[in-house]
This record gives structure tokens, sequence and C-alpha cells, in this order.
């Protein structure tokens, strides 16, 4: 009966294919989707990380500014006891001869 309805072996064939193809292809388009927005969450994860990073950056070399800053190595180097050299008290010496 259900070849009468179909019309024949082969157009059933053709049929189960077609639905196949189309199972198939429902499949990957809602895979692809799937994996859109998993791309979508990793890139805004990464963009944060980036954003983060680079807040970091700045507040080091804020901080390495301050640290090196001629103010503060004059106060650390009074903290110390230690002066500039006067004239006369370094000697160069000449390397490898």
């Amino acid at each position: 009966m259900l070849s009468r309805l179909t019309g024949g072996r082969g157009e059933f064939t053709s049929l189960l294919v077609l639905l196949g193809s189309l199972l198939i292809l429902g499949l990957s388009l809602v895979w692809l989707n799937i994996e859109r927005w998993d791309l979508a969450y990793r890139i805004e994860r990464l963009e944060r990380e980036l954003q983060n990073k680079s807040a970091l950056v700045a507040k080091l070399e804020v901080e390495k500014g301050n640290l090196l800053s001629p103010q503060r190595i004059r106060e650390l180097a009074q903290n110390f006891g230690l002066a500039q050299a006067r004239p006369g008290q370094i000697r160069h010496v000449e390397a490898g001869r």
C-alpha cells in the first residue's frame, strides 16, 4: 500500500534521501549556531581579559614612575646616609689591559 501512495519504490527512496538531507542540513545549522554563540562568549571573555591586563599595565607604569622618581630616590639615599660624591671621590679605572 505504501508503494501505491508514493508512486513506486524509486520515489520512496528519493523521499527518504530528501528527508535525510533536510535533517542533516537542520542539524548542521543548529550546530553552527551553537558554535557561533560559543565563539561570541569566548571573544567577550578575551576582550574583558585584555581590558583588565591593560589596566594593570597602566597601574604598574604609574607605580614604576613613582618608584624611580628622583625625589623618592633622594629621600631613600638620605635615609641610608648617602650623599652626592664630592670632587675627587670618584676614580675612573680602565678595564682589562
